[in-house]
Parts: C-alpha cells; structure tokens; sequence
C-alpha cells in the first residue's frame, strides 16, 4: 500500500517554500501527499517587498471537520508553519484523532524562528502552543534558533559537541519525540545532529553560503519519505542531509536566485532512484 500523508504547511504561489517543496518531494519518495495549507500567499516572503498572505484557519477546521466525518485515516501526519495558537490547537487535535484510528507516523517541524530571532508573525503565546505541539509528535526537526526557543534558553551562534548534544537529549526529555536539529554552526562547519533516546548522530557537512527558502521543509520532506519507506532513523537522518546538500548546490550552479527558493526538481530523479532501491529491498 502506498502510504498516506496529511501534509500541513503553508502554500506560497510563487517561489519554492513550504508545499511547493514538501509536495513533490513525497510523491517521488512514494508517499501520497494530502495538502491541508495553513496560509495563503502570494510568493514566499523571503527577498520579496510586498506579498498578499491570509490565513485559513477556518478553512483548516472544515477541512479536518469533513476527514473526520468521512473516516480518513492517514499513515503520517506533518506539520510546518502554523500561523496561530488555534491552528497549532486544531492539528494536535487531528493527530489525537488519528492515533485513535491507527498508527500515524507524526514529524513535526517547529517553525518559530531563525537566525537567532522569532520569525515577523510569531509570538511568545506561539512558542509556548508549539511546546505542547511537540509533546504529540514522534520526530521534530528544529533549527538551533528554533531549539534555543523550545528550550527557552539564550540563541547561540557557535556551538560545542556537548551544548548541542545536550539540548537534542533535553528536547527529547521535553517531547518525548526522536530529535533532529539542523544547521548547528560550529566554526569551520556546520552539522545536524539527532537523538533517538539512546543514541546520539552527528553528521558534519561541508556548508554551502547561501541561504535559499525551504531548505528545511526539503530536508523534513526527505527525512520523512524515507523512513515511510521504511528507512531506520539513521539512514533517513544521513538521506535527508546528502540530498538536502545535493539540492543547494544544484540550486546554486544552476544560477537560482535566492528568492526563487531551493529546487527539488534538480534531486527529483535521484530521490526516485532511491526509493526504487529501497523499495526493491524491502
């Protein structure tokens, strides 16, 4: 059977962020994507002057209202950016409803913030709604920023093996999900790190200087597929950085500009090529 996913991000009309990137990316990893958009915009934000964005939080609520009265279920649930308290409220919902129709698989990414401060519409109110999303979650993949806020502790710009490792054990202590934090800095180079509960992944890769939009919603996207492809967490976690990587720099020798947002196009083929191997292992 091919596995099912509700898929709850925001929907940018122009650019590559959030279901522009998550949609493709799980179809090519066999996953059918179900899209439930959490705002409504014109382009992503990021380099653009002006941008039309509304919200759809009543339109989330009668969507989940008809699944619920038809009896959907979902192998996974993944969420991205909620844009308030009740959106955040209405998905912990959903997957308390799904858990009771089977086992749903839930990735949540956290999106707060980045580069050390809260992203324009977010609020203390929503870091804290985010703290008791997490808790429903089996995996969650914050940035350092978005670490630093669950954790209410001080944004850092350089991290130690220690003080990282310590808060991915502290964020599984705090939601009771597997942990992947992605982007850590330290120094010369850049990492992700993940925790299971016993043990402790880091894997270091050589950072590309450009800062493309949805480069975290591609690297959850990936992450996710595999291990609905039934991927062991490392494997996925060690995927989701070569082929995050493989995207940027593509993206970047292809001449994307930044705005344009990271392109899953150019890694469509190798993702496909990955799930056709791992499919005829299984």
């Amino acid at each position: 059977m091919i596995p099912v996913c509700a898929a709850i991000h925001d929907l940018s009309c122009y650019a590559k962020s959030s279901l522009t990137v998550v949609l493709p990316t799980l179809e090519v990893l066999g996953v059918e994507a179900c899209p439930l958009p959490t705002a409504l915009l014109s382009s992503q934000t990021d380099g653009f002057e002006s941008y039309y964005f509304r919200q759809t939080t009543d339109d989330m609520a009668n969507i989940l209202e008809s699944w619920r009265e038809l009896g959907l279920r979902f192998d996974a649930v993944y969420s991205g950016f909620l844009g308030s308290d009740e959106q955040a409220d209405l998905v912990a919902a959903f997957i308390e409803s799904q858990r009771q129709r089977g086992e749903a698989l839930v990735l949540v990414d956290p999106v707060l913030g980045d580069d050390q401060s809260l992203y324009g519409p977010m609020d203390r109110s929503h870091v804290e709604a985010m703290k008791a999303l997490i808790r429903q979650a089996d995996i969650i993949t914050p940035n350092t920023t978005e670490a630093a806020l669950l954790l209410d502790r001080p944004f850092e710009t350089v991290f130690s093996v220690e003080q990282i490792t310590s808060w991915a054990a502290e964020l599984f202590d705090q939601s009771g999900s597997k942990v992947v934090i992605t982007s850590v800095p330290f120094g010369q180079t850049t990492a992700v790190v993940a925790y299971d509960g016993s043990e402790q992944l880091l894997l270091p890769y050589e950072p590309i200087h450009v800062s493309y939009p949805g480069c975290g919603d591609l690297f959850s996207s990936i992450l996710l597929g595999l291990l609905l492809g039934k991927e062991h967490f490392q494997s996925a976690v060690e995927g989701a950085v070569t082929y995050t990587s493989l995207a940027i720099g593509r993206s970047v020798k292809a001449g994307y500009p930044m705005r344009h947002g990271v392109s899953p196009t150019l890694i469509l083929r190798d993702l496909a090529q990955r799930q056709r191997i791992t499919s005829n292992l299984i």
